[in-house]
């Protein structure tokens, strides 16, 4: 089934307080920042021209790397854009998908746009990526549609000996990343567990989806510290993602087979 301008997915891998940046030398940079814009769909229907009056034309040199900005929720809610952004990254913003999800011809990655969108008041985050995703069919003809196939999947349960985050329902939420000289520090507050499922999706990226088997509902606050694979070996500090969940949150990740949300991209015009 066509999709062009409606609804989707969407990961995790919040239209978020961070901003969101994509090089093609740096697809880590693209991955945790596309987290920071993680946030969960909702069946949300808008006005399919809310973002008519935004301009969306061939990026002009000399951005500071790819990144999108702004929107609810950031300290520019009214006020969005973007600089050297690939399609690609458009794309993945728009229906919260993880690179590897998106499957389209290869100068997605290549051909980078500005885009500048006044954004209207009280628009929900899940508003705005509908209309983000609008502006997209709009502005590029852009058409979809999901299919699934098979391939493996990491399944979030809880460990022996049970959950280790702190329960809180009251404070004010934030989810941070931090990166140390040879570890990576996840800080959630106030956060659903779906939070943390968007920063595995986008850690687990290149072997698949990560799908939450915990039963944890309500929000909590967290503090993970892991040293990233490509040091470990040589690291002094020596703690895998995977051993950092069961110790520090009491979670675990197995892998398993499973189908993988997958947008297909039937149709797309360069500007």
């Amino acid at each position: 089934m066509r999709e062009g301008a409606r609804k989707s997915r969407p990961t995790a891998r919040d239209l978020a307080p961070a901003d969101a940046s994509y090089t093609g030398k740096h697809r880590e940079r693209f991955m945790k920042s596309l987290f920071a814009l993680a946030i969960a769909i909702s069946g949300a229907a808008f006005a399919q021209d809310s973002l008519a009056t935004a301009s969306v034309r061939p990026a002009a040199s000399g951005a500071d790397g790819s990144y999108c900005r702004g929107g609810p929720d950031t300290a520019n809610p009214e006020n969005f854009k973007c600089r050297d952004a690939p399609l690609m990254l458009l794309i993945c913003l728009a229906y919260q998908v993880q690179y590897y999800q998106v499957s389209g011809p290869h100068w997605l990655e290549e051909d980078e746009y500005d885009i500048d969108a006044t954004v209207p008041v009280r628009v929900t985050r899940a508003q705005f990526l509908l209309m983000f995703q609008n502006l997209l069919a709009s502005r590029f003809h852009l058409a979809l549609h999901h299919a699934s196939k098979e391939g493996t999947v990491n399944v979030l349960g809880l460990a022996k000996g049970g959950m280790k985050m702190q329960r809180n329902e009251a404070g004010a939420p934030s989810f941070d990343v931090t990166t140390k000289e040879e570890s990576v520090v996840v800080t959630g507050k106030t956060q659903p567990i779906s939070a943390l499922v968007g920063f595995l999706s986008l850690k687990m990226g290149v072997s698949g989806p990560v799908i939450d088997e915990t039963g944890l509902t309500g929000e909590y606050n967290f503090t993970l510290e892991y040293t990233p694979a490509e040091i470990l070996t040589g690291a002094r500090y020596k703690i895998s993602l995977f051993d950092a969940l069961q110790t520090q949150l009491g979670l675990k990740l197995e892998n398993k087979r499973g189908p993988i949300d997958v947008l297909q991209i039937d149709y797309a015009e360069k500007k």
